[in-house]
């Protein structure tokens, strides 16, 4: 069978199973749309050979299942830092709300990556991703629980200022 028609056949027949479970697990229709195709896009640009539609399904149910983890920790890191980030609200249209508030969430991803020591990184990923409490961050890092604290309050006082530049 030709590559193309071999795509195909592996779309044909998994797409809506796949679709169905991005749903359920991110209650976003088009969220769910795009991690299955951003997980077929990678399997056309892969360079290994045509995939056996038979052997197929439970690998892709798996990277389907793999990117929607992926998003929903995104969107969890996400959601607590901008609650715990006073970002002053412009009074524009929605759709200007809606961007800015992208633009805020990129400038806070940016910030995370180059303005952290590695230990501030760490340490508030563990905090707001792994949502692990003080406690398990210190024993996880080997230190106090008080270090703990003073990187978290650096971290968050750093992305204030930048955030606020």
């Amino acid at each position: 069978m030709h590559e193309s028609q071999s795509f195909e056949q592996l779309f044909t027949t998994h797409h809506p199973r796949l679709l169905r479970l991005a749903t359920a697990m991110l209650h976003d229709e088009e969220e769910a749309r795009d991690v299955v195709s951003e997980v077929f896009e990678r399997i056309m640009k892969s360079s290994s050979p045509a995939i056996s539609v038979s052997e197929s399904e439970g690998a892709l149910l798996a990277a389907v299942r793999n990117r929607c983890i992926d998003r929903i920790r995104q969107m969890r890191v996400a959601e607590r830092v901008r609650r715990r980030l006073p970002l002053v609200e412009a009074d524009f249209s929605s759709w200007q709300q809606e961007d800015e508030q992208e633009q805020r969430l990129q400038a806070v991803s940016e910030a995370i990556d180059s303005e952290l020591t590695s230990a501030q990184r760490r340490t508030l990923l563990m905090r707001y991703q792994e949502e692990k409490s003080y406690r398990e961050i210190a024993q996880t890092l080997e230190i106090s629980e008080v270090a703990v604290y003073k990187h978290l309050r650096g971290a968050l006082e750093r992305l204030r200022k930048k955030i606020r530049k």
